[in-house]
């Protein structure tokens, strides 16, 4: 069995979402193909902070992304998905006139050698109770010392799905524990679609420093259950289908 030497806000996420899945991810250690979808989010992710940090031409910079993205994850489970497809997509992406105008204006408030900026910054969490720290990586960091984070998404989010994303909670507490003091303890989702008329949006979420302690809580009974070997299945999540999860075979699927 393999030793956890960390944990992250998505093994934390992905162990309440199914306690046996997390099992074959983090201590099997048993290699699936990646989804379309995570290989196409790191792209653009790595697009976006190219341009913030330098500018340049979007779509040349999609595809640059694209193939390097592709080279690193070569196994990939495309589906009905095709990388001619989803290139495409990111090229409509690239091009699209608010998505433009959003990076632009990261572009305003992000300055290489103003120390409260950054791109992709470590952030460590250190839990009470909690033998192995919660690494993170933050997207960005602009000027005004506000937190922030990236997303590709099917569909627009909403105001209470943005609000509702525990995972800028723990950014803060990170942030708020290694001594980096953040204004009004905000954060900022950066939402980008990819739909047909892609469109890009930024959502500004404020926490309490209260909230820390119910984050905390979550994952120190987290950490209970895995020292106690309690993988428990949960066939009643979203997740949990031969579409979604990638352990289906070995699990539903199995008979």
């Amino acid at each position: 069995m393999a030793e956890l030497t960390h944990l992250s806000y998505s093994s934390i996420n992905s162990y309440l979402m199914c306690g046996r899945a997390w099992k074959y991810h983090y201590i099997d250690r048993i290699e699936t193909l990646t989804a379309p979808a995570l290989v196409f989010g790191s792209a653009f992710h790595a697009m976006a902070e190219k341009y913030v940090a330098n500018g340049g031409n979007l779509p040349a910079l999609w595809q640059e992304s694209w193939a390097a993205q592709q080279e690193r994850d070569s196994r990939i489970d495309w589906g009905v998905e095709s990388p001619e497809g989803l290139g495409d997509t990111g090229q409509r992406i690239a091009k699209s006139a608010s998505v433009v105008e959003l990076l632009d204006s990261l572009r305003a408030q992000y300055r290489g050698d103003d120390p409260r900026c950054a791109l992709e910054k470590r952030v460590e969490l250190r839990v009470p109770g909690v033998p192995v720290p919660v690494i993170g990586y933050i997207d960005i960091i602009t000027a005004d010392g506000v937190p922030g984070d990236f997303k590709t998404a099917a569909r627009m989010w909403s105001n209470s799905q943005a609000a509702d994303a525990m995972q800028s909670l723990f950014y803060l507490a990170a942030l708020n524990q290694s001594g980096v003091e953040v204004p009004d303890w905000a954060f900022r989702h950066y939402v980008f679609t990819k739909t047909t008329r892609p469109a890009a949006k930024m959502f500004e979420v404020k926490h309490k420093p209260s909230e820390i302690f119910w984050l905390f809580e979550m994952i120190q009974e987290t950490w209970r259950g895995i020292d106690a070997g309690i993988f428990v299945p949960n066939p009643g999540a979203w997740k949990c289908s031969a579409r979604w999860c990638e352990y289906w075979g070995l699990c539903r699927g199995r008979a």
